[in-house]
């Protein structure tokens, strides 16, 4: 599967009351590109549950915190503080298809792209570009994103995709310089 790029991370909250699980484990939580995340997957559910598949996704958003950013004419100020996340990578791998799921185990590898950390910055601002604006107001984002705060927040995450419901969600942070 390739990797995906520019949505919006809209995270559901009622998955959190199911985090338990699914549990993530990894046998370190600090990479560099071009290394193989090695972990597992273990499911515990409270009963025998059918799902569309289980997949497990190397995840970058990017955190943007804006307060009075100026976007070509427009001033937004006074306004308070607000967050932006952005999915600027995102690689997922199916564990296993569709079945019935209560108490399993699954090891997993996912290698990272050597060049990954360059090409997630190119996803963000094509990611801008795909939302109308101009090569000067890009210009004029990137230069406030270097004066506030902006960070790149990689996990693994861990997702039991079941069809009509909440699907189980957990993911773990990584560190990747």
């Amino acid at each position: 599967m390739s990797p995906t790029i520019g949505r919006t991370y809209i995270p559901n909250p009622r998955s959190f009351f199911k985090k338990n699980q699914i549990i993530v484990t990894l046998e370190k939580y600090s990479y560099t590109p071009g290394e193989i995340i090695k972990g597992s997957v273990g499911l515990k559910l409270k009963r025998p549950l059918h799902a569309k598949k289980l997949t497990i996704a190397l995840i970058g958003l990017q955190i943007v915190h804006e307060s009075g950013i100026a976007v070509g004419p427009v001033r937004v100020g006074n306004q308070g503080p607000q967050t932006q996340v952005y999915t600027i990578y995102s690689f997922e791998i199916p564990l296993d298809d569709e079945a019935d799921y209560f108490h399993e185990f699954y090891p997993f590898e996912i290698k990272i792209p050597p060049d990954i950390l360059q090409s997630s910055q190119q996803n963000f601002h094509s990611t801008l570009t795909g939302l109308g604006k101009t090569l000067i107001e890009i210009e004029q984002v990137m230069d406030q994103l270097r004066l506030t705060g902006s960070r790149v927040e990689w996990s693994v995450e861990a997702k039991l995709h079941i069809p009509l419901k909440i699907d189980i969600v957990n993911s773990q942070k990584i560190v990747l310089s």
